[in-house]
Parts: C-alpha cells; structure tokens; sequence
C-alpha cells in the first residue's frame, strides 16, 4: 500500500523532469548540477541538485504545481489513519522535487558541498556491518575485476561468497541479512572477534551517508548586498542571470582520527574494496 501511493507522484515527478532534458537525456541549461541527472524513467533521480537556467518559469508552473498536488495526496493517503496526524498540516516538499525562485534579487549562488558521515561505537557484544551490496549487483551475471582477485573476473555473487567464506575461516561469527527492506544485503561481523585480533575496547564504525549540498544566496536591494545563512540547494528553476560559484571542499585535519592510514583504522582484507561498507576503527576505554 504505502509504495504504490507513491507511483502517481513520482510518475509525475519524472515527467517533469524529462521537460528539462536535452536529446542526450541530460538537464539542458544547467548552471550547475551536483552530478549528471540518472535518466531511468519512470524514476526521477531523487539525488540530483541543480540550478538551471530556463527560458520562461512561468512555463513550468503549472506541470509543478500537478507534481506537488500529487505529492500531497500521496502523503495523505499514507498517513490517514495514523495517530496524531493532523490533515490540515501541509507535509514539507523534498529537496529534489523542484521548485522556481522567486527572488528576482538573487545574483550569486555559492554552492558549499561537503561529504557527509555517520559514526557508530559497536560493543563487544554487537554485530558490525562490513560489507554492503546492491541486490540487483549481487543477482547480475557480469563478471567483474574486484581489487583483489587475480582472475580476469568474477560474478560478484562469487566474490560475495568468497568474501563470506574468507571471514569465517578468519573466526568471525558472519550474519548475512538478504531480507531487509532495503535494496541492499548486508553483512556483519562480530565486534568481540575483532577487538580480540586488534587489540582494543570496541570498534568504531565511519560510513558515507551521502553528499551535504548547501548554499549561500546573494542579493543586492537598494545597493545594499546581503547574503542569506546556508540553506538547501534542491533544484532551482530560474530565468534570471544567476551566477553560481563552487567553495573549496573542507579538508580533514591530519591529525584526526578518521584520515585514510590512521594508525588506528583496521583494514579487513579479506574484503575487496567494492564490496566495503564504511571505515573500522579501533576505540579504548578512557583511563
């Protein structure tokens, strides 16, 4: 039920984008874009932020405003029923669905992106994630070159096989979760194996959540120039002359713990890099 209330409106959503598309399926006019937009109707790329630049906003209001009219009804019909939900609130609109500026004071738009992460402390008596895959990957027949197998290639079914039967000779209690919701089958390890071979208290688990796209927005009123605090970038549909500029992305301090090669990340061979999921490393107990 709560899936397929959501077809209408990504349906919708993904006829809005191809609009924007040229005859290679790109985002034609865009002054800047985090990645190139997936074109895999009917989806829409729910990652892809972007200003682009179009002839006329006015010709898109009324194809958005059927987008966000189906959103709602979406929302609605998935949370009806459900305790304390108000239906008069109005839910707040995704970051990737699209909407126009408004602002005919913006001139600048300086985009901040920075890679974002999550951290967890597993105990002795938890299970810690390690590999992670797509199920559609592991259920492909095409034969991969993985980082550490000398064969001209592999299924990654095998090489998740191999990788599974590898870290159980090591020792390690492996639980390999297929049936999840989520589209990916993941595998954990046993904290207390790991913290017995490297020596320490717990592990510390560091994994990619995804890209943090902000931005600060310029205007000039009056002759008077402001800039607004950072705010999401989603994606703008503008006519104006918008000027966009990239910061620097922000560096890790050498010192800090979760530089690649720190002294104490702990780097499981047995798993090839594809298959990975996050960084490991080893946590004391305060003394």
């Amino acid at each position: 039920m709560s899936n397929s209330v959501w077809i209408p409106f990504y349906e919708a959503l993904a006829s809005f984008y191809e609009e924007l598309l040229d005859g290679e399926c790109q985002i034609a006019n865009a002054i800047y874009e985090s990645k190139p937009y997936l074109y895999r109707p009917p989806a829409a790329d729910k990652n892809y932020r972007a200003v682009v630049r179009v002839h006329d906003v006015n010709a898109f209001r009324a194809q958005l405003e059927y987008v966000i009219k189906e959103f709602y009804a979406a929302h609605r019909a998935v949370n009806k029923g459900k305790k304390d939900y108000d239906v008069t609130k109005i839910p707040k609109l995704p970051m990737y669905l699209p909407r126009i500026n408004e602002d005919e004071n913006i001139f600048k738009i300086q985009v901040h992106e920075n890679k974002a992460h999550s951290s967890t402390n597993h105990k002795k008596g938890e299970m810690t994630p390690v590999i992670s895959i797509l199920r559609s990957a592991l259920e492909s027949k095409k034969r991969i070159k993985f980082s550490n197998e000398k064969a001209d290639g592999i299924t990654a079914e095998q090489a998740f096989d191999d990788t599974v039967q590898a870290l159980e000779k090591e020792g390690y209690i492996v639980e390999v979760d297929r049936y999840n919701e989520s589209p990916y089958v993941v595998v954990s390890i046993d904290a207390a194996r790991l913290c017995e071979l490297y020596q320490c208290d717990s592990i510390q688990r560091r994994f990619f959540t995804g890209r943090q796209i902000r931005a600060n927005f310029f205007t000039k009123i009056d002759g008077k120039l402001e800039r607004s605090t950072l705010k999401s970038v989603g994606v703008l549909l503008t006519d104006k002359d918008i000027e966009v500029v990239r910061s620097h992305e922000r560096t890790t301090r050498t010192d800090a713990i979760y530089t690649a090669e720190h002294p104490d990340e702990i780097v499981l061979n047995a798993i090839p890099v594809e298959l990975r999921s996050g960084r490991l490393y080893k946590k004391y107990k305060v003394k």
